[in-house]
């Protein structure tokens, strides 16, 4: 009997170990799987959707405040589709030299009239005492009448110079710049001290501009400016045999005399359509892309045509309508967001 009993003792021992050990086992796997579900990273919901073909991004308006995203309402306007072409920075080394021949000139003309007139005083004065009683011989007269003479031919030399530096002027640069340099003009200090610059445009074609008040220049860096023409350059581009156009445009970095650059000019009817901001246009693989907001908290990325650059802009007759509402500011954190998104699909 007490041998019975043993063993029962024993076996209820055993299987409250046996037990012990399961739970501890049991348990142990539970804490380990919470660790590593607390330790995984948490993916935050993909704000990326597909919509009738389109991906659509959505931020409600705290995510707009929170990213930074602001909209603005694209107005309807009317502008002239433009013709590129081509302009080069002027070498203004053969206006330095143009307005320095003007000085021996310019100086002999003011000492010759100052001597015409005194000449021709004092001839006038000889002549009348000739005249009252022969106060004055007739030699001294004479004397008199030559000198002034002479000192006159002095000042039609100087003036004729003066023309043949003109004309020279006009033949090379045109009645603009000819009359800057005459002048000491305000616009020739602003060339000199490199405050403007002259472009010399010309067609990619041998078609005719009408001569455009102005125009739009790409600069170096991408950004662009408005240039305002000047005159016609009296010179033909060996190549095309059309006329050059002269513009003048402010100083800007990169830009230096030689460098040749884009320039785009208004030709043709006017045409309605909207201007997209510079700062609304995202950049990828090439292209301009900005966002628009095609319902209140919904953006579509869509193209933009750079072909038509404005100030400040882009002139677009297709694809964006007026009135259509365009992220101005947080457009790169839409298309980061939308590439994202699109990296973890390709993952999955």
């Amino acid at each position: 009997m007490k041998q019975i009993v043993r063993i029962l003792v024993f076996s209820l021992i055993i299987c409250a170990l046996a037990g012990g050990l399961i739970w501890s086992f049991l348990a142990g796997r539970r804490d380990l799987a919470a660790e590593a579900q607390s330790d995984s990273p948490v993916q935050a919901p993909s704000r990326v959707t597909s919509e009738s073909g389109h991906t659509v991004l959505t931020f409600d308006a705290a995510a707009q405040k929170a990213n930074g995203i602001v909209t603005v309402v694209l107005s309807s306007t009317k502008q002239q589709i433009e013709s590129q072409a081509t302009g080069v920075v002027v070498q203004i080394q053969p206006l330095l030299d143009l307005k320095a021949s003007y000085n021996t000139p310019r100086t002999d003309l003011i000492r010759a009239r100052a001597n015409a007139q005194a000449s021709q005083a004092e001839y006038e004065r000889l002549l009348q005492l000739n005249r009252n009683g022969k106060n004055a011989s007739d030699k001294a007269v004479e004397a008199a009448h030559a000198t002034a003479e002479g000192d006159a031919a002095l000042v039609e030399n100087a003036q004729q110079a003066i023309t043949i530096l003109h004309g020279s002027a006009l033949l090379h640069w045109g009645p603009v710049i000819a009359l800057w340099v005459e002048g000491n003009s305000p616009q020739l200090d602003a060339l000199l001290m490199q405050q403007r610059f002259l472009l010399q445009v010309t067609g990619t074609t041998a078609t005719r501009f009408e001569e455009p008040k102005h125009a739009i220049v790409q600069f170096a860096d991408g950004t662009h400016g408005q240039a305002k023409f000047v005159s016609v350059l009296p010179q033909l581009d060996p190549r095309l045999q059309v006329p050059s156009l002269l513009y003048e445009v402010s100083a800007h970095p990169g830009l230096v005399p030689g460098i040749n650059l884009s320039v785009f000019l208004p030709s043709g009817p006017l045409e309605r359509g909207v201007i997209v901001p510079s700062s609304a246009v995202v950049w990828s693989q090439g292209s301009a892309w900005c966002y628009v907001e095609e319902f209140p908290g919904k953006f579509v990325r869509s193209a933009v045509q750079t072909s038509n650059p404005v100030s400040g802009g882009w002139f677009i007759t297709e694809g964006i309508v007026p009135n259509a509402r365009v992220v101005m500011a947080g457009a790169q954190t839409l298309l980061s967001e939308e590439f994202r998104s699109q990296i973890q699909a390709d993952q999955d």
